[in-house]
């Protein structure tokens, strides 16, 4: 083990603040049990060191087996010397242990270990990967459609791309969709919208969330839309078998409308307006590789009463092969002041392909 002045020295390059020196220090040099050691439910005890922790599994390097993957919830306890980037947190952290399902560690200044359930942690890594920069990526593309002939001529189809990336504390999401509904060889109603949101991780589980949209929805008699939204979120946990965050805070909504063909003495070509917003996200993978999402989103104006819109969208999605699974959702929007010649209500059922990485 380094004399103590040495991993002070290394602490402090950290970012630790002097005032928890002393008892980081105490943890690594009274207790000769503190070494890096990994222990899982079946009894095993692993020496070695952490490579680095996701949402699902720690990888483990055992200098008898070699780097291992295990998964989160067969981890009964674990220690490491080695000072640890934790999803959340600015400073370094050390491990001190777990508590049942929580993982108990020390970051920069605490006083006191922080406890925080360990398959809510998305992200554990060494410090000094944090300082380098290190990020991970997934995308998703997903294509739906419907092509009927005989007593109804229908072409629909939808296609929906989206990539989110991760660098440290920060969360990127990019979204484009674009649909084409056709009926009775009529001139196409098309709806695009394109979307960027960056989450802040704050703390473990809090973040700060915001995202701006544009788009475009003949359904709804929208010729273009702006959407501005910030706030605030929380993950109640993560990982690749379930997820669930809420988000909530303020949104401003900038529309210009359709003009019907005789406008009524009300009608309005644009409006401008801000909003309370609040949102879900939750996923739920079920055995057979089947998974069970739904998101929702309410907003509701600030200064007119009865002005407030929701959309959801709820489905299944079953793996056919690696990467490529079938889904099927049913989405459903309320528009309570909707535009003229256009209901309050829209129900759609689409069945379609996704390809993730």
């Amino acid at each position: 083990m380094a004399p103590p002045c040495a991993s002070s020295m290394r602490l402090r390059r950290y970012g630790v603040k002097r005032q928890s020196l002393c008892f980081l220090l105490l943890l690594l040099t009274v207790s000769p049990s503190w070494a890096s050691m990994l222990e899982l439910r079946n009894g095993d005890r692993l020496s070695g060191d952490i490579v680095r922790a996701d949402e699902t599994h720690i990888y483990w390097a055992s200098p008898t087996f070699g780097t291992l993957k295990v998964d989160k919830t067969d981890v009964i306890d674990i220690r490491t010397t080695k000072p640890l980037k934790i999803h959340g947190v600015r400073t370094p952290c050390l491990i001190e242990g777990m508590d049942e399902e929580h993982l108990l560690y020390i970051c920069g200044g605490d006083a006191d270990p922080r406890r925080v359930p360990l398959v809510s942690i998305a992200v554990i890594a060494p410090y000094r990967n944090f300082i380098q920069g290190d990020y991970s990526y997934t995308g998703r593309i997903s294509l739906y459609g419907l092509y009927a002939r005989g007593n109804e001529i229908r072409d629909d189809w939808k296609l929906t791309a989206s990539i989110e990336y991760r660098q440290n504390d920060w969360r990127h999401i990019a979204r484009l969709e674009y649909a084409n509904y056709s009926v009775e060889r009529r001139p196409s109603d098309v709806n695009w919208n394109i979307r960027y949101g960056l989450d802040w991780f704050v703390r473990e589980r809090w973040f700060l969330s915001n995202e701006i949209r544009h788009g475009a929805d003949d359904l709804r008699a929208l010729e273009s839309y702006y959407n501005l939204s910030t706030g605030a979120g929380f993950q109640f946990w993560e990982n690749s078998d379930t997820a669930l965050a809420l988000t909530g805070g303020l949104a401003y909504l900038s529309e210009i409308y359709q003009v019907p063909a005789t406008p009524s003495e009300d009608f309005v070509r644009r409006q401008n307006r801000t909003a309370w917003r609040l949102g879900s996200d939750f996923r739920h993978r079920l055995p057979m590789n089947v998974s069970l999402f739904h998101t929702n989103e309410f907003v509701l104006a600030t200064e007119t009463a009865g002005d407030w819109q929701l959309t959801s969208s709820t489905g299944f999605s079953s793996m056919i092969a690696a990467q490529l699974y079938s889904e099927i959702k049913i989405s459903y929007n309320v528009n309570n002041r909707p535009q003229q010649d256009t209901k309050r209500e829209d129900t759609r059922l689409q069945v379609g392909l996704n390809y993730e990485w």
